[in-house]
């Protein structure tokens, strides 16, 4: 905290009780005022963890755009995967590094096999450890209630009435102790996925993953009547090896898990977007969503949930299975800045990265350990302060409009404290030229770097597949070539 209230003369007195004069003073008030500030900070940081959780629920209209009397704020829709808790002890430092880059939502497993071990005992000690490190910096938690448990059935799938009654069990006991922490669940990960969701010899099963929402979600519910539940955190995207091996295509499993009828029993739908091409190409997607959503029951939300770009080396030798193509950490830094924005701007109200960090010990040919905002060691690699800059000039700031120059260009122009922010980046090279319009018109690169001077002083901006996104901070006019294209001109 930069700034700290000093007591008065009178606040010091009434602190100070007639048996203080025993000890020194300025001990005794620096101890008092020490407890009061840990408290207020504690009050204002679930406050904020509150604040945003509710604004989750109200979130976003059948057109995408916010349908609640608030508008949500870019920042708030922010979110990152980590592996912690029930995956392994909490760093507390690289939480503080997502929250500096205006990482303000937690997606994180809560592996039922690891929190009961024996039948009926449960063991939190591993989340509750992550709960209060995130409730400490501000960050607010979606717990994944995942996988199975061989105490009652497959590791990797609940297949009958008993496995499906022990997992509302568990959820029921981690909603209870979690109640009023603002946290976020979800029902599973990917059950499209025969990864995820697979066992007795069978693979994904819509029917049998609507069966376990249906009797999870009533318990959960009961524990926590204020709890914010989500389902279908279907795989997008699937990738040809993938179905040989029994993956159903998202939509076809949605169908099914909609068929069932457990709509009206949830909060919203998550999608994990991935995908080979750009981030822009997810509007399509998005919208076959939300008309499947409209054809079987109550609007919802529907949530980015997982997705990334991983800057693996295509050239070094494989050491897993590489099933989407590699992408620079320059490119990686440019998606991550367009994703948020590109989904921020179809009225998504949460889009969560994957993820937090590369692993400690990276192969370089592995796609599995370079999805990371942060290396292994927890430097920061471009994408960090590619949503650190997005974050901090904009993150406050709601949708005013939106400012296309022409076909693969994009301009989002945001209300902020401090006035307009437009967001500005493009799908294949593009030259920008901008005309300032005032003097306190600025502009910063995608890494937050200035560069008024250079363009005040006739310097063009480039922008494209591995640059961008830059923000202009107040007015410009702007004109937008493609470098094969044609100029188009906006104000």
């Amino acid at each position: 905290m930069w700034w700290r209230p000093q007591p008065s003369r009178a606040t010091v007195e009434l602190l100070q009780p007639r048996w203080a004069s025993r000890f020194p003073t300025r001990l005794l008030l620096r101890v008092v005022v020490g407890l009061w500030l840990t408290l207020a900070m504690r009050l204002v940081r679930l406050s904020l963890v509150l604040t945003v959780t509710s604004a989750i629920l109200s979130a976003c209209g059948d057109d995408g755009e916010p349908s609640g009397n608030r508008k949500l704020t870019l920042g708030e829709t922010i979110g990152v995967n980590t592996h912690y808790g029930t995956r392994g002890q909490v760093d507390r430092q690289a939480l503080a590094l997502l929250r500096a880059a205006g990482v303000r939502t937690l997606r994180n497993d809560l592996d039922w096999e690891v929190v009961e071990k024996e039948p009926g005992v449960y063991d939190f000690s591993g989340s509750d450890e992550l709960v209060e490190a995130a409730s400490a910096e501000g960050l607010r938690l979606m717990f994944i209630l995942d996988y199975g448990n061989r105490l009652y059935g497959p590791s990797r799938a609940v297949v009958d009435d008993t496995g499906r009654t022990a997992f509302a069990n568990f959820a029921r006991a981690a909603a209870t102790r979690y109640r009023g922490r603002g946290v976020l669940w979800e029902v599973w990960n990917e059950p499209n996925s025969p990864f995820f969701w697979s066992g007795r010899g069978r693979g994904p099963d819509p029917s049998a993953y609507a069966q376990l929402v249906a009797t999870t979600v009533p318990v959960v519910r009961a524990a926590d009547p204020s709890a914010t539940i989500f389902a279908g955190a279907v795989l997008a995207g699937i990738p040809a090896a993938f179905t040989l091996l029994g993956a159903i295509p998202h939509l076809q499993f949605l169908e099914g898990v909609f068929t069932a009828g457990v709509l009206p029993l949830i909060d919203g739908v998550t999608v994990h977007f991935y995908r080979e091409g750009p981030p822009e190409s997810v509007s399509a997607d998005v919208a076959a969503v939300r008309a499947l959503i409209r054809q079987h029951g109550p609007e919802k939300p529907v949530i980015s949930g997982e997705w990334g770009y991983s800057s693996y080396d295509p050239h070094a030798p494989a050491t897993g299975f590489n099933f989407l193509p590699a992408v620079s950490q320059d490119q990686q830094a440019t998606y991550v800045a367009r994703m948020i924005l590109t989904n921020f701007s179809l009225g998504l109200p949460l889009s969560v990265w994957f993820k937090d960090r590369d692993e400690t010990n990276a192969s370089p040919g592995n796609i599995e350990h370079h999805w990371g905002l942060l290396t292994g060691n927890l430097s920061p690699k471009p994408a960090y302060f590619a949503l650190r800059t997005l974050s901090e000039l904009a993150g406050e700031g709601t949708l005013s409009q939106r400012a296309p120059y022409g076909p693969g260009t994009h301009g989002l122009v945001f209300d902020t404290p401090r006035g307009q922010v437009t967001a500005l980046w493009s799908e294949s090279p593009t030259e920008w030229r901008l005309t300032l319009l005032g003097r306190n018109s600025r502009i910063f690169d995608r890494d937050g770097r200035e560069v008024t001077p250079a363009v005040a002083a006739g310097s063009s901006l480039f922008t494209g597949p591995d640059r961008g996104p830059f923000y202009l901070l107040g007015k410009a006019v702007v004109r937008a070539q493609e470098l094969s294209g044609q100029l188009a001109r906006s104000r």
